[in-house]
């Protein structure tokens, strides 16, 4: 785990220089040190001691040209812990155990900059009427599971909103990506079409408006109601002709590049995370596939439904069990995980969208139920767990291992206490499977450590 401090230097060409310490966990404390970045030298060190849980600052030592006294250090450091700390309540929330992941190690082929040629956008108009239509038939997507965020609930935004149409007000640019079937799936502008969307099909009606007095408390066209309760036909006819104007991601354009595009790009309520912005470039069939499977009666049973859907967290677990199945049976194009969980979640998505061979996918699918199914008859309600959250390196690595074995011949077995007993002394005192389930899971050594860990141990128990 790495945190970085912006402190004042002597001696170096620059006054203010980020420095980055790694904590190292020894025992029952973390020590965190200086890397050897510019500038070097003890007159630059810095180490700071705190206890395992990062709560408590037992001790500072700085190099003497660093002009911050201890006092300041310790102040930007809380500061630091603190948004750590706001991690931690996130993955909590979302079920997870807290883990330290800022320091992942990317391979750098996963991470080159791809060719600005790949990046084909094109814009298009289309009149309203055209789209409710499309939304209507399935061709342009805004399925609720799309955004966090979906709608506005304010009623007074949305009918403002429509204001803005009838007074001829452009909207601002939409984004959509299209799939190889033609199908729009929104990127930026979801609440937006909702709200045209649900006042065409009559679902409020207008209300505080600020200029179109003689639009207030008026439906869009209500049936059985008397036409004064509806727009005027001039109003009407102005929404159904309105363009509005989109900005097309070619379905030819790379996964990768529509990701980063999503990520400049969406502006619409929270920032959405990694597996949320996945969700968004998923096919219909995927998200579906995917939902399917995090919504199974074993893997809520095997994680105690404590895994949230709000975020997409149990959404992200399950494609993890995904993407190293598909590698581990050789499906991939790829040999070993080196890192790069996001861009490594994203090419499986990729796989998913694009794969033609159902039975894979049901392989996939029978598989994960069958380890979830085996995690809850070995380790019932602790299962995947260390502490009182699930742990995503435990739960992949048993996953990856569990999904093999026969459910009859585990239940024969009898042996649910000594595998718990040898999971709980291996966390104890395997140093290196401890730190791997706790700091930079998604580092590739160490979930290469965590995998061999549990396989051992599962094989010296297990038929």
């Amino acid at each position: 785990m790495k945190v970085e401090l912006l402190l004042n230097i002597l001696d170096t060409d620059q006054e203010d220089i980020d420095i980055i310490l790694v904590g190292e966990k020894q025992e029952d404390k973390i020590i965190w040190n200086k890397t050897d970045d510019y500038p070097v030298g003890p007159e630059y060190s810095l180490e700071i001691i705190t206890d395992s849980e990062v709560k408590n600052i037992m001790g500072i030592k700085k190099g003497k040209n660093i002009i911050e006294n201890v006092q300041e250090i310790k102040q930007q450091f809380i500061e630091c812990l603190f948004a750590l700390d706001i991690t931690r309540q996130e993955d909590e929330i979302d079920g997870f155990e807290h883990i330290h992941n800022s320091d992942e190690i990317i391979n750098e082929l996963d991470n080159d900059p791809y060719d600005p040629k790949l990046i084909r956008v094109d814009p298009k108009n289309f009149p309203i009427e055209q789209i409710v239509g499309m939304i209507k038939d399935g061709d342009m997507d805004i399925s609720p599971d799309f955004q966090r965020e979906l709608v506005w609930n304010d009623i007074t935004r949305k009918s403002r909103l429509i204001e803005s149409l009838l007074l001829r007000i452009p909207l601002p640019m939409f984004y959509v990506s299209q799939d190889k079937e033609g199908i729009f799936s929104v990127v930026d502008g979801i609440q937006r079409l909702n709200v045209i969307n649900s006042f065409i099909n009559n679902e409020f009606r207008l209300k505080n408006l600020e200029y179109l007095k003689d639009c207030e408390g008026k439906w869009y066209m209500a049936e059985g109601k008397p036409p004064s309760d509806s727009l005027q036909p001039i109003y009407i006819r102005r929404i159904k002709q309105t363009q509005l104007y989109f900005n097309v991601i070619d379905p030819q354009t790379p996964e990768k590049v529509k990701f980063d595009i999503f990520k400049r790009i969406n502006t619409g309520g929270k920032s959405l995370n990694a597996q949320e912005i996945r969700n968004c470039l998923a096919s219909k069939k995927t998200r579906e596939y995917i939902k399917r499977m995090a919504q199974s009666e074993e893997f809520l049973r095997a994680t105690k439904g404590s895994i949230s859907s709000t975020r997409m967290a149990d959404k992200e677990i399950v494609l993890r069990f995904i993407a190293f199945y598909l590698l581990d049976n050789g499906l991939l194009n790829r040999k070993e995980y080196r890192g790069g969980m996001d861009a490594f979640l994203d090419d499986t998505l990729d796989y998913l969208n694009s794969v033609k061979n159902v039975q894979i996918l049901n392989d996939i699918e029978t598989n994960f139920t069958n380890a979830m199914y085996n995690a809850y008859l070995l380790f019932g309600e602790r299962a995947f767990r260390k502490t009182n959250f699930i742990n995503k390196s435990l739960f992949l690595a048993m996953s990856r291992t569990l999904y093999k074995y026969d459910s009859n011949k585990i239940s024969e077995q009898h042996i649910e206490q000594k595998i718990e007993n040898a999971l709980k002394e291996e966390i104890d005192n395997n140093t290196k499977f401890s730190n791997a389930l706790s700091m930079a899971t998604n580092d590739a050594r160490n979930v290469d450590i965590t995998f061999s860990t549990i396989k051992k141990l599962l094989e010296r128990y297990l038929l």
